[in-house]
């Protein structure tokens, strides 16, 4: 992990600042108090959020502020990523807003949380150390605040052990004995209940053979009683097919039964109908006979109807010829009318002309002046337009006269086309009312073969002596429709003689039919012999066997259920013993994993881990005695880590406290125990992702000024890519890469060139 750069808004004492950060040693400089421990806090705050306890949002957000961000951008294998946590100020605290997260360019939008979660898997930071102290390891190997520094070196032995023992993941083991430990209380636990579970095992195993000898037993009696079950079926079912056939001839003989009767009762219908048609016959020629002869006096009223038929078709086709005219005299009529409108119209025209000339005249005599020209107009030349005009008027007043003579003539002549066209009209509705009249009598005189001769062209016959025919002509075609009618009535009623002695003839033929067949049924009816005896008897053969079948099924329906009971119990049984035969195979296998676990692997923990705090004592107490060796540049005094990893200061071969040290020798000897603590973590903990950086805040504190020196050895020593130290001592400039100077003024912190 490298960090590449940090932008705070409204942070502590920061309004707006970003910082670039390059690779290599950078410095941090500054007087005391002007803000260079604030942007530790801010990255540490961008990493992880604020934490109860660690860092909170009170210590973070500018005072006074609403709201404020961090924004963190780094570089993690390969990979640019950018973070941005938000604070806001509420009522009664301090929240955290929803941030975000960029990762080569690919922004994604996440709750506090989220961010911490996302973080902590990038850095590799080990799950198990996550839950409680999640900026543990953070705070051991790469930035430890300035007021921690010393803090280790003084707390409670016991506690200091437990918590190098998490960071060292040593505390694993611990953990394995404890609960090996809940295990071996499960597995003895189980191990009772199990025992109490397989107790009964060996009466359930005698319970068991008992069963399976019932089944048994009631098997063999099952198998005994299905032959009979089987005998007894297919006699009972030989028994029903007879049965069936007796069935099927008692349905065929009660067909043949009603059909007997229904033969009969259709014999005795048939002569009835019969005897029916034959008095109907002889009534309807009795009727005809009547008719015929009341038809004889009709010949003298066909006479009649030939007669004034002939008359009045001669008169109707004389109408006919004279109407034929009327077109020509309704173009006549049309030629008139349109001649005289034109006469109307010339008219018209020579008196509005004649208006037009009076009107000039009366105007000229009033004219003094000409209207176009305004020259003075004479009497003579009034006088000689006068005398134009009115010769206009009386050649107008001519050919008026002579138009209106012509209109008068042709008045006359419409009138008499109009007079000739109306008694055409007239004869031509008497034409169409008389040929009206004459349809039906022309009717019934070819209905009854009469003969109408057409009169000369030339006869003549008044209207009134045509309307009289009329008359007569009206009362003979009475009688003669009467006739007419009659004629039809005979028709008819010898057309039902014929077809009634065509249906007498056939129904006497299907009445033969009959008889004929009436005398088979009975013939047939007599040979089936006394069915109902037969069906009787075999009726009751089958009513016993069913009995004897019932009996079989109900012995076998109480075998089944004794059967299906025996069975049911066998297998609740048999699985009771299965699961109690499960049971004692867990018994055994609980009690050699018991044996194993309190033999064998609980030791086996206790000698891995002590190899293991062996293994870590060790490489801490020689990095520990090197980094101080380092720091204090003499052989009078020398330091080692005792097996609890306190730190013990000997001088001259005699123990001190390190509460006796002076103010650099404090310093040193926890810087040393830092340094050492980086370094065997980060061995330990292949995970971490952060082994590349290492953040110092105020290292040397109280150092002399030999004592600051030696810190140029330590940082080529480290050979890290980044290092971020934060100090006020002007002489560490010398021993960085770069400097990046912070100043305060008038409580706003920021970085100056």
């Amino acid at each position: 992990m490298i960090i590449k750069s940090i932008k705070l808004h409204n942070i502590r004492t920061y309004l707006n600042q970003e910082i670039e950060f390059p690779e290599g040693s950078v410095l941090l400089s500054g007087d005391i108090g002007s803000g260079k421990s604030t942007i530790l806090l801010a990255i540490e705050f961008a990493l992880f959020g604020i934490s109860k306890g660690i860092l909170s949002g009170e210590a973070i957000l500018r005072h006074g502020k609403q709201s404020g961000y961090v924004e963190l951008a780094f570089a993690l294998d390969g990979k640019d990523i950018l973070i941005q946590r938000n604070l806001k100020r509420l009522k009664d605290s301090i929240r955290q807003e929803e941030g975000f997260i960029v990762v080569n360019g690919v922004k994604q939008f996440c709750t506090a949380e989220e961010l911490r979660a996302r973080i902590l898997e990038m850095l590799g930071y080990p799950k198990e150390l996550l839950r409680k102290s999640k900026g543990l390891i953070y705070r051991f190997t790469v930035y430890t605040p300035q007021e921690e520094m010393k803090h280790i070196l003084f707390e409670n032995p016991q506690m200091r052990l437990d918590t190098l023992r998490r960071v060292f993941q040593v505390e694993k083991y611990k953990l394995v004995r404890e609960n090996t430990g809940i295990v071996m209380q499960a597995l003895r636990e189980n191990k009772r209940e199990l025992s109490a579970r397989i107790e009964d095992l060996p009466q359930k195993q005698q319970q068991s053979g008992q069963l399976a000898g019932d089944l048994a037993a009631v098997e063999k009696k099952l198998l005994a009683l299905q032959p009979l079950i089987e005998k007894t079926g297919q006699l009972l079912q030989q028994k029903q097919g007879s049965l069936k056939l007796l069935d099927e001839k008692a349905r065929q003989l009660n067909s043949l039964k009603s059909q007997l009767g229904t033969t009969g009762a259709v014999i005795s219908e048939k002569k009835k109908l019969i005897l029916s048609r034959e008095a109907e016959i002889f009534a309807t020629n009795k009727e005809i006979a009547l008719l015929k002869s009341q038809l004889q006096d009709n010949s003298d009223a066909v006479a009649q109807l030939s007669s004034g038929l002939s008359r009045l078709k001669a008169f109707s086709d004389m109408l006919l010829s004279q109407i034929e005219s009327r077109k020509s005299l309704e173009e006549e009529l049309l030629l008139a009318e349109q001649l005289k409108s034109d006469v109307e119209s010339e008219i018209s025209r020579n008196e509005a002309l004649k208006l037009s000339s009076q009107q000039l005249q009366q105007k000229i005599s009033l004219l003094d002046s000409c209207p176009t020209c305004l020259q003075p107009v004479s009497s003579g030349h009034k006088h000689k337009i006068s005398s134009e005009e009115q010769a206009k008027v009386s050649d107008l007043s001519a050919k008026s006269a002579a138009a209106a003579v012509k209109k008068a003539a042709l008045l006359q002549k419409i009138k008499s086309l109009k007079s000739e066209l109306s008694e055409l009209q007239s004869k031509e509705k008497i034409a169409a009312g008389l040929s009206s009249e004459l349809k039906p009598y022309l009717e019934l005189a070819a209905a009854l073969g009469a003969s109408v001769a057409a009169a000369p062209r030339s006869s003549e016959l008044a209207v009134a002596e045509m309307q009289a025919e009329l008359k007569l002509l009206s009362s003979a075609k009475k009688r003669l429709d009467s006739a007419k009618e009659k004629l039809f009535i005979v028709s008819e009623k010898e057309r039902l003689i014929n077809s009634s002695e065509k249906s007498i003839a056939s129904l006497k033929e299907e009445t033969r039919s009959l008889e004929s067949s009436l005398g088979e049924i009975s013939a047939m009816i007599s040979s089936f012999g006394d069915i109902d005896a037969e069906v009787l008897q075999l009726r009751a053969d089958i009513d016993k066997v069913n009995s004897e079948k019932t009996q079989l099924m109900v012995q076998n329906a109480s075998l089944d259920k004794e059967k299906e009971s025996v069975s049911s119990q066998l297998k609740l049984l048999s699985d009771e013993i299965k699961k109690k035969e499960a049971a004692k195979k867990e018994l055994d296998i609980t009690n050699n994993l018991n044996y194993w676990l309190d033999e064998m692997f609980v030791s086996l923990v206790a000698v891995i881990e002590k190899h293991v705090m062996m293994k870590v004592h060790r490489e801490f107490d020689v990095l520990f005695r090197d980094w101080f060796a380092m720091l204090m540049g003499t052989e009078s005094l020398a330091a080692r880590i005792d097996d609890e990893f306190t730190p013990v200061v000997e001088a001259d071969g005699f123990e001190i406290p390190v509460e006796n040290l002076s103010g650099g020798e404090k310093t040193s000897c926890a810087l040393a125990y830092r340094l050492a603590l980086n370094t065997v973590i980060n061995n330990l903990v292949s995970t971490i992702r952060t082994k590349d950086i290492l953040i110092l805040d105020e290292p040397t504190d109280g150092f002399s000024t030999e004592q600051l020196d030696k810190l140029r050895d330590v940082l080529v020593q480290l050979r890290l890519p980044q290092i971020i130290l934060v100090s006020h001592e002007d002489r560490i400039e010398s021993f960085v890469q770069h400097v990046i100077r912070i100043q305060k003024e008038q409580h706003v912190s920021r970085v100056v060139a």
